[in-house]
């Protein structure tokens, strides 16, 4: 130890020296007590590298610390300490990669402990802010979601609250080892700016008045699709046009109007039927498209059509290739340069065409050397609107009479001197947007011209809207399952070219703001119905003896269920417990999709008995069961759940010569005779054990008792 301090004073010495200057800065933490602050709540003795920095930016200026180990398992240590005011601001603590480690999935300390460790360690660093802060939102839990990933630890928000009110960007966050309730990380962002007054604001129903007649839901055709089977589903769908709302709290409007790109490339079309060969339907169907393509010259003279080639520009590339999001689709790829080695000024010309409808998709011209020149505009976005319409109207114009100007929430205040136009329009479908499909057009405002050009358009089979929420509807339910909430946020001021803080009403978080314009569930990206988090609350388990292993199941999320009674003193079936043990095992069914880890109480029910069923059969398969060894509502058996358990561990081999064991209990010898080596091993690890010195195999195991024997397999296997 005294080897490793006499190092890190003489780094200290050494780095003072080389440079002097940062003893003679204007902070007021000397780099001497940055080092003790860190020193004063963690022991850096078993460290034998020293590093310190020091950083001025904007208005901060901190010392940045470094300490670690160069040799095995290595471990390090960093923190950043406020060399004005002396705050530790971050502290990261990586205790190295040992191999040999061994945790159980059951964490040492629970999610209470661990907030009551995290709450000690930000009371002593800043007593006074945390006073000022509440764990308004819990992060991930050290729990599995789907029973398969446990996580090693717990992370805790806690946030800055000025008369119950949120300050964004101002919290404590500090992340607790679940296994050894040792402090993983520490993060403390704080602001002490003056906040605006809470007087004199509007209410949130005000607030919600205003999203509804100024920002709303917007009823939209959506095109959700999957690479990986590269096909697409459209969906009618309500959502914003922008997720980022906020208002002013103070006066009731809308603080900012963010542009939002609507264009996105988008798949068309359906393969061609193949003929009967001898080629694969792979091999058939990339052949078919490719007899079909338009040549290159073919492409290039429809790119003419829309632009102009000077003649000093060279077709550099050309290039067939099949569209990522369009699987069916060829498309010709050309660019233009000028000739010779020497782009001077740098002038291109690219162009996408489709190489099976002969339509022109795209094209952009950059002029590089154009831009060094002087600007003077002659057409304002009323003047260049007219020419892009001109445009559409002249290459598309069946289309044109089926997009809209893509109008944004709230006056959008275009520059008045820029140097392009954009416009975006969408396509409407039964007089409904269909954000994947239109135009986007570039107008340079000096000449007039069309310099960029996109067409997205693929014919698609679109649901129809009747029976589709009404629009009040869709918002009165938006703003009672999500809604909004009052908030101080920074907000960037460009006159100022700073950022003050404001009191907003905002979107609250939610896992998406699209929803099913029919029952108005939420999407995820893919389209698909995001399933509310059942909550899990049993009033029949409290004060029974097996209330912390069954809530413990509970809190991991293998016990998952909307009922309310648990009935711990009932028969387990067989079915149940196979489901439970492969949840708690991690296991997933062949198509990888998560086994569901809900338990269900009622019998009879077609569905559930067919859920349960598929993991009997998945147990089957892992050499867990036997064929025609449990069932769905048979009733189980200790000798049973003895050998389920056992095999679950990987221990069938030993398990399956019953003459090796003792017996461990008084009526061992009423034990099945294939299933005595599990009962003794189970015995022996005491995931079971034998009351009044009998095993009682054929006794039936209670909802509470198979709970407790889980636990313990999970306590076993660290």
């Amino acid at each position: 130890m005294k080897k490793s301090v006499a190092l890190i004073l003489v780094l200290i010495f050494v780095f003072s020296s080389c440079i002097p200057a940062l003893a003679l800065t204007d902070s007021g933490i000397s780099q001497e007590e940055a080092i003790q602050k860190i020193k004063s709540i963690i022991d850096t003795s078993s460290y034998d590298r020293f590093d310190i920095y020091y950083n001025e930016y904007d208005k901060s200026k901190v010392w940045e610390l470094s300490w670690s180990k160069t040799q095995a398992p290595y471990g390090s240590l960093s923190a950043s300490i406020d060399a004005e005011t002396g705050n530790i601001l971050n502290l990261y603590i990586y205790k190295g990669y040992d191999p040999d480690r061994k945790t159980s999935p059951i964490p040492k300390y629970n999610e209470e402990e661990a907030r009551k460790i995290a709450e000690g360690f930000a009371k002593k660093l800043q007593p006074e802010e945390f006073a000022r802060t509440k764990l308004l939102k819990r992060d991930l839990p050290v729990y599995p979601l789907d029973g398969a990933t446990y996580r090693d630890s717990y992370s805790f928000n806690f946030t800055r609250a000025e008369n119950d009110i949120p300050v964004e960007g101002n919290y404590i966050n500090i992340r607790v080892d679940a296994h050894t309730g040792e402090i993983e990380n520490y993060s403390f962002t704080w602001s002490w700016e003056a906040l605006p007054s809470s007087e004199n604001i509007i209410s949130l129903r005000e607030a919600e008045q205003v999203f509804r007649d100024e920002i709303g839901l917007k009823l939209i055709y959506r095109r959700f699709y999957d690479y990986r089977s590269q096909s697409d589903d459209i969906k009618l769908v309500y959502t914003l046009e922008s997720g980022r709302v906020l208002i002013d709290a103070a006066t009731g409007k809308l603080l900012d109007n963010e542009y939002y790109d609507l264009y996105s490339r988008e798949a068309a079309g359906e393969a061609a039927m193949k003929a009967d060969s001898g080629l694969t339907p792979v091999e058939l169907e990339e052949v078919e498209i490719t007899k079909n393509c338009i040549s290159k010259e073919e492409a290039v003279n429809i790119a003419k059509k829309y632009i102009s080639i000077p003649g000093d520009l060279k077709l550099r590339s050309a290039n067939l290739y099949k569209d990522y999001d369009n699987p069916d689709q060829k498309v010709w790829s050309l660019e233009w340069d000028k000739s010779g080695d020497n782009n001077e000024g740098g002038y291109y010309i690219y162009a996408r065409v489709n190489a099976i409808t002969s339509e022109l998709l795209s094209f952009d011209i950059y002029d590089y050397g154009k831009a060094s020149q002087e600007f003077k505009q002659k057409y304002d976005r009323e003047a260049a609107q007219k020419k892009a319409e001109e445009f559409l109207k002249k290459h598309q114009p069946k289309r044109f009479e089926n997009v809209e100007l893509e109008e944004f929430y709230g006056k959008v205040d275009f520059p008045e001197k820029v140097q392009r136009h954009n416009f975006s329009y969408t396509r409407l479908v039964k007089n409904i947007p269909y954000t994947a499909n239109g135009f986007y057009v570039t107008v340079d405002a000096e000449t007039g011209k069309i310099t960029n050009y996109r067409m997205n358009w693929h014919e698609k089979d679109f649901p129809s809207a009747e029976g589709v929420l009404e629009k009040n509807d869709a918002e009165a339910r938006f703003l009672r399952d999500i809604g909004l909430e009052l908030v101080y946020t920074a907000l960037y001021n460009p006159e100022e070219n700073s950022s003050d803080y404001k009191l907003v009403y905002k979107l609250k978080p939610a896992s998406s703001y699209t929803f099913d314009a029919f029952d108005f569930k939420p999407l995820d990206y893919s389209g698909k119905a995001i399933e509310e988090e059942i909550r899990t609350n049993f009033t029949d388990i409290k004060g029974h003896w097996a209330e912390d292993d069954i809530q413990l199941l509970v809190d991991l999320g293998i016990i998952k269920s909307e009922e309310k009674l648990f009935r711990p003193d009932d028969n387990m079936t067989e079915g149940e417990f196979v489901k439970l043990l492969l949840i708690a095992k991690g296991y997933r069914i062949s198509d990888d999709i998560p086994l569901l880890p809900i338990i269900r109480l009622e019998s009879g029910d077609t569905k559930i008995d067919g859920e349960i069923q598929k993991y009997i059969d998945e147990a089957i398969k892992l050499g867990w069961v036997k064929e025609n060894e449990a069932s769905v509502h048979g009733v189980l058996s200790r000798e049973k759940a003895a050998a389920f358990l056992i095999r679950a561990m990987g221990f069938e081999q030993v398990a399956s010569i019953p003459e090796i064991f003792k017996d461990l209990a008084d009526d061992s010898a009423s034990i099945k005779a294939e299933y005595k080596g599990h009962a003794a091993i189970a015995m022996g690890l005491k995931l079971m054990t034998a009351t009044g010195g009998n095993f009682n195999p054929k006794g039936n195991v209670s909802r509470a008792e198979g709970a407790t024997i889980l636990v313990r397999m999970l306590r076993s296997s660290s």
